[in-house]
């Protein structure tokens, strides 16, 4: 009798079992449904913009003016043959700026953030929080300050007006991160280096370094983000056609050439191509730098 009992009983917890078994799976099947619609939705909304800027660069003024969203034929290449004469001047000077400002940032901001991380001097840690204060300030209030500056040290109109402010407001974020990535590196392996003759200099350079390797190549995408889409502060500073960064020169092609959106978008498409074509490159390198514990959003 009392076996007959267990037997009912379990029966019944494991109809109650696949009863919230089946529930689950529909909820989460529901779930998944609705996720999955969401981000088609996400992606469409995002490559939309793409797909128009693309299409409506192999067009003329007149294929414009009658189909403008969808392509038309015949496909007008020469766009893009007219758009490299009008960027290249221009791809090359951002190039400059943000091979330079790239460099200045990483070298400045990798030093700082090891004496942050290895040095312990009176008012280190009140010099550091005051350094990462200024990630609270907007940048477009320190536009007229920087101006200022760089006007007094006679650097307007020319490639360091534009390098060395970048160079110093991208420092900012550049050593909070570097900072706490040195920091967690374990003590016992600066101590081995130590014992071994290893200079700060040669610890510096030899281990931290490569160990910081994915993150320096997460900064400088993040940099090169920043300086290749910036208008602001080349506006300001560059006044010479001749100097003009990407950004200035685009502006330009809305005023030049008036409604002729084909031209337009197909120089918008080459300044796009570099970005891409870097991205594409270092993205293993970019996304393990995200994941590897020391940037965290």
């Amino acid at each position: 009798m009392q076996n007959a009992e267990e037997i009912l009983i379990r029966g019944e917890a494991t109809i109650a079992e696949r009863h919230a078994a089946v529930t689950a799976g529909k909820k989460g099947g529901a779930g998944q449904i609705f996720s999955s619609i969401f981000l088609i939705v996400i992606a469409f909304l995002t490559f939309l913009p793409f797909f128009l800027m693309i299409t409506i660069s192999f067009k003329t003024r007149a294929q414009f003016a009658v189909q403008p969203i969808w392509p038309t034929f015949p496909l007008h290449f020469e766009n893009y043959r007219f758009a490299w004469e009008q960027v290249f001047r221009p791809v090359i000077n951002t190039a400059i700026v943000c091979i330079a400002s790239i460099g200045g940032t990483l070298l400045v901001a990798s030093l700082a953030a090891y004496a942050f991380a290895r040095f312990r001097f009176p008012g280190s840690r009140i010099l550091f929080l005051a350094v990462i204060s200024l990630l609270m300030v907007p940048d477009v209030l320190l536009l007229v300050p920087r101006y200022v500056v760089t006007s007094q040290l006679h650097l307007l109109g020319n490639y360091l007006g534009l390098i060395i402010p970048y160079i110093s407001f991208g420092s900012i974020f550049a050593i909070f991160v570097l900072r706490t990535f040195f920091a967690s590196v374990p003590g016992e392996l600066i101590e081995a280096a130590r014992m071994d003759g290893a200079s700060h200099f040669t610890i510096f350079w030899r281990i931290m370094i490569p160990l910081s390797r994915p993150i320096l190549a997460t900064l400088a995408i993040i940099q090169l983000i920043r300086v290749w889409n910036d208008f602001i502060w080349p506006f300001v500073v560059i006044s010479k056609k001749s100097q003009y960064t990407l950004a200035l020169i685009l502006k330009t092609f809305s005023g030049d050439f008036g409604t002729q959106w084909g031209l337009i978008m197909a120089c918008y498409v080459m300044a796009s191509l570099p970005l891409l074509l870097v991205f594409a490159l270092a993205s293993k390198q970019f996304i393990k730098g995200l994941t590897s514990g020391a940037i965290k959003f």
